[in-house]
């Protein structure tokens, strides 16, 4: 025990030098081991016993602030938190405030060891996990499945909020996600008919007064459902990238007919729009599936491979970190997981730094923040029932930026519960960057954006926007006064929307302005830059590869858009603002002219003026003007083309190489003897899109592999 004692001792005092020597003298460090206790110090291991780390975060916290009142105005340096490897169960978020961050020249971290991480865990390991021998429930299951379905009992398990079928907690098992029981087991049904007023109809919009939720479908399937107490369908009702989950109400097996519990789906119905059923105990039939009995409750599962008790992490505490005003605070190195909303949430936070994180196994999102000088960097988030990682601040009347940074992240195979609008990364305000992060694999967006100097560059996004279309992978949209945005040297690939019928690469969506789409690569995506009426954008030094099209600009704001517009001109008459902005004045006025402008004589403002096209390179997939330099295709709509600056652009057939420096392994970066370089063009970046440090990449090629088995 005294030799263990001593490992101890070593061990965090050479944490503890490595973190001193890496980053200047701690003031003070506070340890915490799953096999610490309250009533001590906080001090690393003794040889004795007899003192030592604490057992909980909580009274590190309260440490943590009681030593700081003990520190001198000029003092400097940092108060370290060190958490031991091992798992602690959290029933609720760690709240942290502007108690618990650092003062003047005095910064508060939280740290573990990247090696052997500390584990928080925001779920419970279910106990009493065993064969399923209720006949009743029995009798409801397929009998080919009913030998293989295993039970256990959530309110021995502590578990008394079971929410709602689309609302609840989530159960992962041996650190996967799995899947409330669903039919179809993939793809989805069609709606084939539609019932209004008595009528089969083809499009329903969302109109009073009108039996909406209610559709007529062909599989066989539903028809067998009589008897079940609660099932949901999520579906994509009327436009491909707006789903909503609701509760059916009946099915009429006779007639093949569904009707759906209101609220009704605000966009209405539509003919071959495709839904699944889910929350269906006779349709447990699925390795990986499960159903929880809400009455009963009891949860039911279908394993997809041999198991132990400690492989099931049912989520329950909505938060795991809560940060409110924190300031001069860094958290890294955590492992945090089970979460049944989002893990992270920081409020009005000023220099707090999250690094090295894996978030993964949550209901909801992984990391939100609002604040200034903040960071999110070299994490890894995953298996999230939302959006990854939303960064946002600076304040947009007066232009401050909120200089926030999103860096050197991996996000994937996030929006499994939240399938749209949930991006893989996020920033809002003025002045933010979003840079060397890797996105893929989603079925909506990969980043979104909105407001003013918002820089995205250097990121990787693929595979994303899967289950979507009229989708961004990076999207924006409706405003005319967010400006001074910058996206360039991104690599986008393989993206081509659901079924394959397309999607969007960059999308500023109906009326977005002055954004500058610059020196990106784009492989295999539909759309891949696109002006939705927009003004004052740049599409310059990019090069498209197999993109089909390349190129969409329209005039909608002319059009069928021009409800929006024209409230933005009738709200300038009124009140000298444009989406609340006041667009003609200082500083709106002196970063913006054109913008000041838009409604000086000559000038048309509802027209997609001011955007030049100029200095890509189109390889292979369409491009509206060809060769010699006429108009061809229809992705450029007529009504646009002639606001539109169109400069020099070099389009060949597919396989040509104009000169790259490896195309065959996706390098397509020009020659410096290439002859497109002697005519003008410029090469894409040398600096590398995607991620960049040895650590993250290794954790991206370690998921691919897996993937690609």
């Amino acid at each position: 025990m005294k030799q263990r004692a001593f490992l101890c001792l070593l061990t965090a005092l050479l944490i503890s030098v490595s973190y001193a020597s890496a980053s200047g003298a701690a003031l003070k460090t506070f340890y915490v081991a799953p096999n610490g206790n309250d009533a001590w110090s906080g001090a690393a291991a003794t040889a004795s016993g007899s003192d030592g780390p604490f057992a909980t975060f909580e009274h590190a916290r309260h440490a943590v602030r009681e030593f700081k009142k003990t520190l001198g105005e000029n003092a400097s340096g940092e108060i370290v938190v060190s958490v031991a490897s091992g798992v602690y169960e959290f029933g609720g978020p760690l709240e942290l405030t502007g108690d618990d961050g650092g003062t003047g020249a005095v910064t508060v971290r939280w740290e573990t060891n990247l090696d052997s991480p500390a584990k928080i865990v925001g779920g419970r390991y279910l106990k009493g996990v065993k064969k399923l021998e209720d006949e009743s429930v029995l009798a409801r299951l397929k009998e080919d499945v009913r030998d293989k379905i295993v039970a256990v009992d959530l309110k021995a398990n502590g578990f008394d909020d079971l929410g709602t079928p689309a609302a609840g907690p989530e159960l992962f098992f041996q650190g996967e996600p799995t899947r409330i029981a669903r039919y179809p087991n993939e793809g989805f049904i069609k709606i084939t008919e539609l019932v209004r007023e008595g009528t089969h109809e083809t499009d329903i919009r969302g109109t009073k007064g009108i039996q909406e939720g209610k559709f007529f479908f062909a599989e066989d399937e539903p028809t067998t459902w009589d008897g079940e107490p609660d099932i949901w369908v999520d579906g994509y009702w009327f436009w491909d990238w707006s789903n909503q989950k609701q509760k059916v109400a009946s099915i009429d097996a006779a007639a093949k007919q569904m009707t759906l519990e209101e609220p009704n789906h605000h966009y209405g119905y539509r003919v071959g729009q495709w839904f699944y059923a889910f929350n269906v105990l006779c349709e447990l039939d699925a390795p990986g599936e499960y159903y929880i009995d809400r009455e009963k409750g009891a949860l039911y599962f279908y394993p997809p491979a041999d198991w132990n008790e400690g492989d099931f992490l049912l989520t329950q505490a909505n938060t795991l970190l809560n940060l409110k005003g924190a300031s001069r605070f860094e958290w890294t190195g955590f492992d945090m997981l089970g979460a049944r909303g989002t893990a992270i949430v920081g409020s009005g936070c000023q220099n707090v730094s999250l690094s090295n994180l894996n978030v993964s196994n949550c209901g909801g999102a992984g990391i939100y923040v609002d604040g200034v000088k903040c960071s999110v960097s070299g994490c890894e988030l995953w298996n999230l029932g939302g959006s990854g990682i939303t960064v946002s601040g600076g304040d947009r009347n007066q232009l401050i930026p909120g200089e926030n940074v999103i860096q050197e992240n991996y996000v994937h195979n996030y929006g499994r519960v939240q399938r749209m609008y949930a991006p893989g990364i996020t920033t809002n305000g003025v002045g933010n960057r979003i840079a060397h992060n890797l996105v893929e694999d989603a079925p909506h967006m990969g980043m979104g954006f909105g407001g003013n100097d918002i820089v995205i560059e250097y990121n990787e996004i693929s595979d994303v926007c899967q289950e979507s279309n009229d989708a961004g992978a990076i999207y924006t949209g409706r405003n005319w006064t967010m400006r001074g945005n910058v996206l360039r040297g991104n690599y986008m690939h393989d993206i081509t929307g659901f079924e394959g019928r397309g999607c969007v690469g960059m999308y500023l969506d109906d009326m977005f302005s002055s954004a500058a789409m610059e020196g990106n690569l784009y492989v295999n995506v539909t759309r891949a830059s696109f002006i939705g009426g927009g003004r004052d954008c740049k599409i310059v030094d990019n090069v498209y590869i197999n993109c089909k099209p390349a190129l969409h600009i329209d005039a909608r704001a002319l059009g069928w858009c021009a409800d929006h517009a024209d409230g933005w001109i009738q709200e300038a008459k009124e009140k000298g603002t444009i989406s609340g902005i006041k667009y003609d004045q200082p500083p709106y006025s002196e970063r913006y002219p054109e913008l000041a402008s838009i409604f000086a004589e000559g000038k048309t403002p509802k027209a997609p003026e001011g955007n030049v096209i100029s200095g890509n390179i189109c390889i292979g997939g369409t491009w509206d003007v060809n060769k010699q330099g006429q108009w061809q295709g229809d992705s450029v709509e007529k009504a646009a083309r002639p606001y539109l600056t169109f400069g020099k652009n070099y389009v060949a057939d597919e396989g040509t190489d104009p000169g790259f420096v490896d195309p065959a392994h996706g390098d397509y970066r020009l020659k410096p003897d290439s002859e497109l370089i002697a005519q003008g063009y410029k090469s894409l970046t040398d600096e590398p899109m995607g991620l960049t440090t040895e650590r993250m990449r290794a954790k991206a090629d370690a998921v691919r592999a897996k993937k690609a088995k």
